[in-house]
C-alpha cells in the first residue's frame, strides 16, 4: 500500500489544543479514499531521525461532509500532534494512506451509545454525523473533558441537537467541576439505552472505566466497540513455540490478487517477513491496536504477541493482526485481499 500526496486546504483551530485539517483530494484518487464513518487516515510524519507514522480519526462524515477532516489534539511530548499543530500549513502538501479501520456503524437501527472521551470524540463525530443522515437510530453522546474550554467541536453539536431534536442527546461531564467519571455516572447514561450498541474512545482508563461498567451491567461483549490510538502500556509478551510446534521455512501470502511464498524464521512477525519479502501490506501503529495491518489467517497456526483490539469472535473468525502474529506449523498461509 502506497502513500498518496494530499494538499492541506483549511486548518480550523477548534480548541486552544485541538485542530481540524481538512484535506483535497485529487479526482483521480477519488474512489482510493472513500470511507466510512468511524475510520481513520494514516500520515506519514518527516522527523530528522526518520520519518514516522501517525493515525488520525476522520471527524467528517461522508454523507454530510464534502472533503475529508482528520481533527488533532496536541499532546505533551507527541512528536506527531505537535508537528501537526506547530510545522503545518494550509497549502502544504500531506503523505497519507488510504482510510482504513473497523470501527464503523453496524447495519440496522439499534439505538447508539457513544462515550468519547477528550479527542475521542473525533470518530464519534463522524459516526452521529452519518447515523443522523442515513438512518432514524437514537443517539446518546456522554462526553467527558477536563473543562469547557476543552471541549472539542461544541459549537457543532449544538448545532445538530437543535437541527434533530429528540434524536440525539449529548451528556457533558467536566473533570474540573464534577471530578473524574464515575461508574454511576456511565450507568446512568445506559438506561433506556440497555439494547443499544455501545462505542467508545478516549484514554486508556476512561475506556476501561466505561467497558467494564457496560458489561458488568450486563451489556453483551460483542455490543461493544472500542477505538484505540495509544498503546495500552502492556508490552508484547515474546512469542515462544509450545511442545511440537515447528518453524515454517516459508509462509504463503495473499495480498494484491497475487499469491506469494515467503521466507519466515523464528521471531518475525507476518508483516515483517512479508516487507523482507519485498510486500507493501498497510500497517500504521505497528503495536497491536489500530487494525490497519489486519488479515485473515487460511491455514496453520498463528499466535498473536499483542491484541488490544480483536474480539474473541473476531479471533474465531480468523482475523489475525500481522504487526503481531507470529507463525508456526509445517503450512501457513494468510490473506490480505479481504480486507
Amino acid at each position: 500500500m502506497s502513500y498518496n500526496k494530499l494538499r492541506v486546504a483549511r486548518i480550523v483551530q477548534e480548541t486552544p489544543d485541538a485542530r481540524s485539517f481538512v484535506l483535497e483530494v485529487p479526482s483521480d484518487l477519488a474512489d482510493k479514499y472513500r470511507y466510512r464513518a468511524g475510520q481513520f487516515l494514516t500520515f506519514r510524519v518527516p522527523h530528522p531521525e526518520g520519518a514516522f507514522n501517525r493515525c488520525y480519526s476522520l471527524s467528517s462524515a461522508p454523507e454530510t461532509d464534502g472533503l475529508p477532516k482528520v481533527t488533532v489534539k496536541r499532546v505533551d511530548g507527541g512528536k506527531g500532534s505537535n508537528w501537526f499543530h506547530d510545522a503545518l500549513k494550509e497549502g502544504e502538501v500531506l503523505e497519507v494512506l488510504p482510510p482504513a479501520g473497523r470501527f464503523v456503524l453496524n447495519e440496522g437501527e439499534a439505538p447508539l451509545l457513544l462515550f468519547g472521551g477528550g479527542s475521542g470524540i473525533t470518530p464519534m463525530m463522524s459516526l452521529i454525523k452519518s447515523a443522523l443522515k442515513a438512518g432514524t437510530r437514537r443517539i446518546r453522546l456522554f462526553y467527558a473533558n477536563r473543562d469547557k474550554p476543552s471541549v472539542i467541536f461544541d459549537a457543532e453539536l449544538v448545532a445538530l441537537l437543535a437541527a434533530h431534536d429528540g434524536r440525539l442527546e449529548v451528556i457533558h461531564h467536566l473533570d474540573a467541576e464534577q471530578g473524574l467519571t464515575k461508574p454511576e455516572e456511565i450507568l446512568a447514561a445506559l438506561k433506556g439505552f440497555e439494547t443499544a450498541e455501545a462505542y467508545l474512545c478516549g484514554p486508556g482508563p476512561f475506556m476501561t472505566l466505561v467497558e467494564n461498567t457496560l458489561l458488568g451491567a450486563g451489556m453483551p461483549r460483542d455490543r461493544v466497540r472500542l477505538e484505540r490510538f495509544e498503546a495500552s502500556g502492556n508490552d508484547a509478551v515474546p512469542v515462544e513455540p509450545e511442545d511440537g510446534d515447528v518453524i515454517p521455512s516459508e509462509i504463503t501470502i495473499h495480498f494484491e490478487g497475487k499469491v506469494h511464498k515467503v521466507p519466515y524464521r523464528k521471531g518475525l512477525s507476518i508483516l515483517e517477513a512479508a516487507r523482507a519479502a519485498g510486500l507493501n501490506p498497510l500497517s500504521s501503529c505497528e503495536e497491536g491496536f489500530c487494525a490497519s495491518c489486519a488479515a485473515k489467517r487460511i491455514k496453520g497456526k498463528i499466535v498473536l504477541a499483542k491484541n488490544d483490539i480483536y474480539t474473541d469472535d473476531d479471533l474465531a473468525n480468523n482475523w489475525i493482526l500481522t504487526c503481531q502474529g507470529h507463525c508456526f506449523g509445517p503450512e501457513v498461509e494468510i490473506t490480505y485481499d479481504v480486507v
